[in-house]
């Protein structure tokens, strides 16, 4: 019987930039999308208002970048907003190691605290008010059920993992700037071509996958990366995809992690080496050899969430316009 470790590369934290700089980068972002004529205006009444903004927040306390860790977590601990401090130690630690570096993260003040305090990057974090329906300036939104209801159901409906229960659970989304009918349509499609995908996969005979595999690959319920991923590995190498794993807790995600093993250790590490050098979106978060429960050695490949949309529907469109 295959067994799936659990081991998983360490990581270092991450460096991060002042809040000061957070306000800066904010506002020239924004400034680069107006047109030219107005910037130099707009750009004098902003960095007014972003001096003001950053003197009210520190005041308050929202900003505590001169505190420590542990200061930060206390403060954090303070005020939830409803928000459980168990059901928030889980959410904050899953969004460090499994939310894509390249994600800007929307989150209530004291989620964002707690999150800094866990190493994720201060110019990473988009501060969102409870109860606000403003379509957020992030790829991912942390919220709770009940105050973020308006924002989920106009702008972040991908719910990619939750924690807790209730009115008080903490809910981790993904974002959709079209709105929630453009992501439902895009989801469809998605799970479509995904189904599609895994179908072809299953008569691939480079690769042999276990009952539960091919059942999870006939339901879409695997990545569009991990697919792609197999395709390209099956065209050099012969593999035995012994698992389909992390899925999100709490939401009914796409697997997006899957563990390899073959004949010969000299492939898996030239498997390992081609998936390495990839670029994004099809670059793992994490990648490596490892030695199962079994005694046998394997290749363990994750990407990180959310999953994006439409990486194969417009191949396949191709493919069926080809026809």
């Amino acid at each position: 019987m295959w067994v799936r470790s659990n081991h998983r590369p360490a990581t270092s934290p991450l460096s991060e930039p002042s809040w000061g700089q957070v306000v800066a980068t904010t506002v020239k972002l924004w400034l680069l999308r107006r047109p030219t004529a107005r910037r130099w205006l707009l750009a004098a009444v902003f960095l007014a208002l972003a001096v003001v903004a950053v003197a009210v927040l520190q005041v308050s306390g929202v900003f505590v970048r001169t505190a420590g860790p542990a200061g930060r977590v206390r403060a954090a601990a303070g005020t939830g907003h409803g928000m459980p401090l168990a059901a928030q130690a889980e959410a904050v630690a899953w969004i460090a190691s499994q939310v894509s570096n390249a994600a800007m993260v929307g989150c209530y003040p004291v989620m964002c605290a707690a999150l800094q305090a866990q190493g994720v990057p201060a110019g990473r974090l988009v501060p969102v008010q409870p109860g606000s329906a403003d379509q957020p300036r992030a790829q991912v939104v942390v919220t709770s059920a009940s105050a973020g209801r308006q924002l989920a159901d106009r702008y972040a409906p991908a719910l990619i993992a939750s924690f807790g229960s209730g009115g008080s659970r903490i809910e981790v989304r993904a974002t959709e700037p079209g709105g929630a009918a453009a992501y439902w349509a895009a989801q469809r499609a998605d799970l479509a071509a995904r189904k599609s995908a895994g179908a072809q996969l299953l008569r691939n005979r480079h690769l042999l996958f276990t009952p539960p595999g091919a059942a999870q690959l006939l339901a879409g319920q695997v990545d569009s990366r991990l697919l792609a991923t197999l395709a390209a590995l099956s065209s050099q190498y012969q593999f035995r995809v012994t698992a389909f794993s992390d899925a999100a807790p709490g939401a009914q995600a796409p697997f997006r992690q899957m563990t390899i093993s073959g004949d010969r250790t000299t492939d898996l590490a030239a498997a390992l080496a081609m998936v390495r050098a990839q670029n994004s979106p099809y670059l793992p978060a994490h990648a490596a050899i490892i030695r199962l429960d079994t005694g046998q050695t394997a290749l363990s490949i994750e990407f990180a969430a959310p999953s994006p949309l439409g990486l194969l529907t417009a191949v396949l469109t191709v493919q069926r316009e080809g026809k």
